[in-house]
Order: C-alpha cells, then sequence, then structure tokens
C-alpha cells in the first residue's frame, strides 16, 4: 500500500479537516480570528470592567497592573471596551455575510442554473449594486434612518451581495450541465429541488472564502462608519468610535490609539489571510 503524503491526509470530518489544514498552512490567520471570535463570545463575562461606566480620575492612564491595555478620556478601562468592540465586530461580520450571503447566493444559483432572461437580468442588478460607492450607500440609509449598527450594516450588506452573486453564478453555470445534475432530472427531481439539493451544496466552499473577505471589508467598514459617528453610538464601544476619542490626545496618550489600531488591523489581517488559505484548501480539494 502506498503511503499518503502527510499534508495530503486530512481527517474524514470536513470541519476537523479545515482546521487541521489551516493550524498547518495559516497558524497565524487561526490564532488571530480564535482570539476574536472568542473575545466576541466570551467578551462580557470575562470584561475586568465596566465597558460604558466612566472614572474621570483615571483617564487617560498607560498599561498597569489595574488597567492592562491603559483606559480612555472618560477613564474606562481600554481591555473591557476592545472586548466589547470585538463583539460589535462579529454582529457586523454576522450582518454583512447574511444579508450578502443568502440574497446574493440565491440570485446567482438562480441566474447561472436557469441562464437566459434571469440571467440577464440578475447580472444587470448586480453591475448597478457594485456600482454605487459603499460608504456613499451607507451615509444614504443612515441619513434616512438613524445611526445604528444595524442600519450601517445593512449598506454594507447590499454592497457586498454582487460578490456573492458572482460567485454562486459561476458556479452554477459550471454544474447545470454536470452528470450528477442530468440524473437527477432524470430521476424526476423538480428544479427548485436541483437548485437547492444539489447545486447549492457544491458552492459551499467558495461562499466561504468569499465570506471570510466580505467580512473583513465590513469589519473595515463598521469601524469607518462609528469612526465618522454613523454606526454604533456612544457609549457603546467600537472599534472606530475608540480610535476617533484616541485621536485628540496622540501627544499625550499614543499608546491608546496604537492598541486599538492594532486590534482592528489584527482582525482584519487574520480574517484576509484566512480567506486566502480557505482558497488554498478548497482549490486542493478540488483537484
Amino acid at each position: 500500500m502506498t503511503d499518503v503524503p502527510a499534508e495530503k491526509r486530512r481527517p474524514s470530518h470536513p470541519v476537523l479537516g479545515i482546521f487541521s489544514f489551516l493550524a498547518r498552512r495559516s497558524p497565524l490567520a487561526l490564532g488571530l480570528v480564535s482570539i476574536f471570535v472568542l473575545a466576541a463570545i466570551l467578551g462580557p463575562f470575562i470584561a475586568p470592567y465596566s465597558m460604558t461606566d466612566t472614572n474621570l480620575a483615571m483617564s487617560l492612564q498607560g498599561p498597569s497592573a489595574q488597567h492592562w491595555l491603559g483606559t480612555d478620556p472618560l477613564g474606562r478601562d481600554v481591555l473591557s471596551r476592545l472586548l466589547g468592540a470585538s463583539r460589535v465586530a462579529a454582529q457586523a461580520f454576522l450582518i454583512v455575510v447574511v444579508i450578502g450571503g443568502v440574497v446574493g447566493t440565491t440570485l446567482g444559483t438562480i441566474a447561472g442554473s436557469r441562464g437566459g432572461f434571469i440571467d440577464l437580468v440578475v447580472s444587470r442588478v448586480t453591475e448597478i449594486l457594485q456600482g454605487f460607492p459603499t460608504i456613499l450607500v451607507a451615509i444614504v440609509i443612515v441619513a434616512l434612518l438613524n445611526p445604528s449598527l444595524t442600519n450601517a450594516m445593512i449598506a454594507v450588506g447590499l454592497a457586498a451581495i454582487p460578490d456573492f452573486a458572482r460567485v454562486a453564478r459561476s458556479v452554477a453555470i459550471q454544474l447545470r450541465d454536470r452528470e450528477f445534475i442530468e440524473a437527477a432530472r432524470g430521476l424526476g427531481a423538480s428544479e427548485t429541488r436541483i437548485l437547492f439539493g444539489e447545486i447549492m451544496p457544491n458552492m459551499v466552499g467558495p461562499l466561504i472564502v468569499i465570506a471570510s473577505f466580505d467580512g473583513a471589508q465590513a469589519v473595515l467598514w463598521e469601524a469607518s462608519l462609528s469612526f465618522l459617528g454613523m454606526g454604533v453610538q456612544p457609549p457603546a464601544p467600537s472599534f472606530g468610535s475608540m480610535l476617533r476619542e484616541a485621536q485628540n490626545y496622540l501627544a499625550i496618550q499614543p499608546s491608546l490609539a496604537i492598541i486599538v489600531g492594532l486590534a482592528v488591523s489584527g482582525f482584519i489581517l487574520g480574517l484576509n489571510l484566512l480567506g486566502d488559505a480557505l482558497g488554498d484548501y478548497f482549490g486542493e480539494a478540488r483537484r
């Protein structure tokens, strides 16, 4: 029996296989994303101090045994607020991926599997959506409604629809004439059954990759909109609002801006590296 090289061996369970691959190929991505996922889930429970209570007597303190990452201009513990900001960033990620993923995948799959006039209409609609600057759409939606995380991320989610639709359409076109699709039709399966039972499960890999990249963009846009005062509203913590507060004190306490900047950069870097690694994983799986 020929031995299988170690790098080709994968656990039988697909989730374990992905984690095993990431641990070998991109441990930095796995580590960074894992830290922020744990921070988002456990943040409110492990935060050493309140995320919103102020204490002006302790304002702009540097890192110490009492406050590991220091305090902000209102005396709030920076570590506690970073934990809260991680949860906000995770919520932004989920909102954008759900909106863009569900709507974009559905439109792209229908367009690619049906073709013809439906494909033409969906392609033109996604091109129109892609033509609008994300920040402009976000500003308009927030201006019409009110500044909040949900409203801001709805705008970013709409901007993510074309990415998912384009990938889903491409995969659907590749699959619609494959033998197993024809076999399903021969057995009397309806087009709806083929669409959701045969085509969509085979595009999971590419969509996960797109979700990681668009999720990183969502975190960046959430921070940008909160920095402009159009996202999460005070006193709730957000990477963007924390950076806005820190910019006025760069000469007095530069560590505040550096810590927050490194945190949001680490999250975005981790998601981008994760997307690259997942692209390699699913690319190898198709070979």
